[in-house]
């Protein structure tokens, strides 16, 4: 969604509702009246959905009439994160939106960022601290735990699960990770949880699988904080450990996982993944472009409910706009509405 900047112009000299958000305004006229140059960091590309993301940010901002510079790709690197963040300001940008490879380490960036002058949003993995416009995420704590309840009922509150980890150094690994391991140990304390940490690595992940499938006879289900990256690997490993059963078949292994990439709702059709946690990513990028662009207008972001299903939160210093996950699977795959079925893969 595009924010025309110059119909903020007019509401200058007050405070104004946009989007069921209160925004306090503090104008900026000159930028106010122009297009701006945005900056796209992201603290890697290894998996279809940043991917993806990435190119819907650049699409979506040349759609709204933006100047647009090349993505700046960290690959892992979150000193090179930094180094990204100071090439895009000295190249010309005038306003960022940011996936965070490490979320204490992006913080002297978003300081930088803030000595330019420069706004700075922060979609999908939010910062530790530093400032930030607005922060567009969804609710990982709850996708954690709702990836639990889901196990939790399909193993009839007893057996084996084994939780594959993001990187903790990142708040969407760590709050997958809390949110359902609390959820596990509150409402099913007789599920044995086996976590192992995968750091979104596709090859780790399949290792790790590789080794707990194949070493643990009772294992009843795979939890999966990233289906970009687990779930290839994972099915090749049931698969080859002759494991690999459809859902209502004897020796089926409950799978659930957080993205909903078109794989997952392809794995689901198919009848192998039994639900997969939506993250919205055409709403990290509609979102993400709307906050930057009103603050490129002078708009600042208060706490509050929003006319878009969520609620502004402050976190770590910064609003967060938590952003509603749904769960997908079977009976509702094809909904029109889920963000995997618009993309062509």
């Amino acid at each position: 969604m595009s924010i025309g900047v110059r119909r903020f112009a007019v509401r200058a000299a007050a405070a104004a509702t946009v989007a069921g958000v209160t925004l306090g305004l503090a104008f900026t006229p000159a930028r106010a009246q122009e297009k701006f140059t945005l900056g796209y960091s992201t603290g890697f590309l290894q998996d279809p959905f940043q991917v993806i993301q990435a190119d819907k940010v650049i699409s979506e901002a040349k759609a709204a009439g933006l100047k647009t510079l090349p993505v700046a790709n960290a690959a892992n690197d979150p000193g090179k994160q930094i180094v990204d963040f100071h090439n895009l300001i000295s190249e010309g940008a005038q306003g960022i939106i940011m996936v965070a490879r490490d979320s204490d380490a992006i913080v002297p960036a978003l300081h930088f960022a803030a000595s330019k002058h420069v706004p700075v949003v922060a979609i999908d993995m939010g910062p530790a601290s530093g400032k930030a416009v607005m922060v567009v995420r969804a609710d990982n704590i709850r996708m954690g735990a709702d990836a639990c309840a889901l196990t939790g009922k399909a193993l009839g509150g007893k057996g084996v699960v084994l939780s594959l980890m993001g990187d903790q150094a990142t708040l969407n690994g760590r709050d997958r990770t809390s949110g359902f391991a609390d959820c596990m140990k509150k409402d099913f304390p007789n599920i044995k949880v086996i976590q192992q940490p995968t750091y979104w690595q596709a090859e780790k992940a399949a290792a790790i699988a590789q080794t707990i499938v194949t070493s643990t006879p009772d294992l009843g289900a795979i939890y999966m904080q990233s289906d970009a990256v687990m779930l290839p690997g994972v099915l090749n490993v049931l698969k080859t450990a002759g494991k690999l059963k459809k859902v209502g078949e004897p020796g089926h292994i409950f799978l659930v996982s957080i993205d909903g990439t078109p794989f997952a709702h392809e794995k689901i059709r198919d009848g192998y993944l039994d639900a997969a946690i939506s993250q919205p990513l055409n709403l990290y990028v509609k979102w993400g472009l709307y906050y930057l662009e009103g603050a490129e207008a002078g708009k600042t972001f208060a706490p509050g409910p929003t006319d878009h299903d969520s609620r502004i939160v402050m976190f770590n210093g910064n609003p967060m706009d938590m952003l509603p996950a749904p769960i997908v699977t079977k009976a509702n795959v094809d909904d029109p509405s889920l963000w995997a079925n618009s993309v062509k893969h």
